[in-house]
């Protein structure tokens, strides 16, 4: 492994743009998403990409899991949850006040309504893996994590 396991918390606004910046462009699927109503917990285990390597010639990509604590209720739209083999493309997290809402590719989205104490951990498990696949977006060029 070329750097440390990456562990994140967030508690607000702030601290999600955070997490959303490291977690644009992960691969979430479907069958890795789950939500407990008892508990309160929404999980998902995202493949993100390692940025904060600068690996832009050999990009690698690592299992993170996201565990959203103090959760009201979750809603979907554009996913549909049966499809467990659906690769889920994270363009972006924005919070909302009292809501979260991920954004993936083709209108897809995950909106979670937040208690007021919700939190959410973000840490990364197993190895890397090199990746062929390196997105790079528009006004992005040589930006660093």
């Amino acid at each position: 492994m070329t750097g440390s396991l990456l562990k994140l918390r967030a508690k607000d606004a702030e601290d999600v743009q955070i997490i959303s910046a490291v977690l644009q462009d992960s691969i979430v699927p479907v069958c890795d998403m789950l939500y407990r109503p008892e508990a309160k917990n929404f999980v998902m285990v995202a493949q993100r990409l390692c940025r904060e390597n600068d690996a832009t010639e050999h990009p690698e990509r690592i299992c993170c899991a996201a565990n959203f604590s103090n959760i009201a209720s979750v809603q979907t739209h554009g996913i549909d949850l049966h499809h467990h083999d659906r690769m889920l493309d994270l363009l972006m997290m924005v919070n909302e006040g009292d809501s979260l809402t991920m954004l993936f590719a083709g209108d897809a989205k995950i909106r979670l309504d937040l208690a007021a104490d919700w939190s959410m951990i973000l840490e990364d498990f197993g190895e890397p893996w090199p990746t062929a696949c390196n997105p790079c977006h528009e006004g992005q060029a040589g930006i660093k994590l």
